[in-house]
């Protein structure tokens, strides 16, 4: 097994991000340096470590839907003081890696996974799995602001379209909207509001590809059942025909 690989399987990051720590020198096999960034391993038989750290391939993978609280950042290290999601799951998170992003103000369903390659064929573009979005904005928007969202805008200087967008009416003085995405660009949503000059109060992700967030609790963190695993399992499995 590539030694990318089986970072990746352990839970630790990408292969792309293993492939920087190789590059870096924090991995060793056997207590040596790998002999280049092909170098491979046998599971069980070598010796792996990160930072000093032994790194051992799981017994089963483990896979889970977190309902984000807004306020947390999806990284391990804090900025700024601002807390993490990892010091609020404490050692309910350990071993898992998010799958995608969600920005410090928004809430909702980010898939947390030990399956690093399930994570990074996921996150591929080419494999186009739906994000769903319900957002809550000012002004409420009339018929023109929605043709605006609908038309797109430009992030990080490509051209985005949403692949749907529903007004679903208006609470308290606030306009709600339903966008779907085929892509998760750095704050595509927020974006797309701003470009139609709608101000976001609140972001939530409803849907990731074949799971849908529901009436799961704020903060809480559910394994995923085996047909939500299997209908992940076979999006990837799309990105993994398409990059042959």
């Amino acid at each position: 097994m590539r030694l990318n690989l089986f970072l990746a399987r352990a839970g630790k990051g990408s292969r792309r991000e293993a492939d920087g720590w190789i590059r870096e020198g924090r991995v060793r096999v056997n207590g040596r340096p790998p002999e280049g960034m092909g170098a491979g391993v046998t599971p069980g038989v070598d010796r792996v470590t990160l930072d000093g750290v032994s790194v051992d391939l799981p017994g089963a993978h483990r896979y889970a839907a977190y309902h984000k609280p807004p306020a947390t950042l999806v990284s391990r290290r804090s900025q700024g003081g601002k807390k993490t999601i990892f010091e609020v799951l404490g050692e309910r998170a350990r071993g898992l890696m998010p799958v995608g992003r969600l920005d410090y103000d928004s809430e909702g369903l980010l898939l947390m996974t030990d399956d690093g390659s399930l994570a990074e064929a996921l996150l591929h573009p080419s494999t186009g799995l739906l994000r769903r979005y319900r957002i809550w904005v000012t002004p409420v928007p009339d018929p023109a602001a929605l043709r605006r969202v609908e038309a797109g805008t430009t992030v990080e200087g490509v051209a985005v379209r949403p692949l749907r967008v529903v007004h679903e009416g208006a609470e308290q003085g606030l306009g709600i909207l339903v966008i779907d995405l085929a892509e998760g660009k750095k704050r595509e949503v927020r974006l797309l509001a701003r470009a139609a000059r709608l101000h976001v109060h609140r972001l939530l992700r409803i849907e990731f590809g074949p799971v849908h967030l529901g009436p799961q609790r704020r903060g809480t963190l559910r394994t995923l059942d085996p047909n939500e695993i299997a209908a992940l399992k076979r999006a990837a499995g799309r990105f993994s025909k398409g990059a042959r």
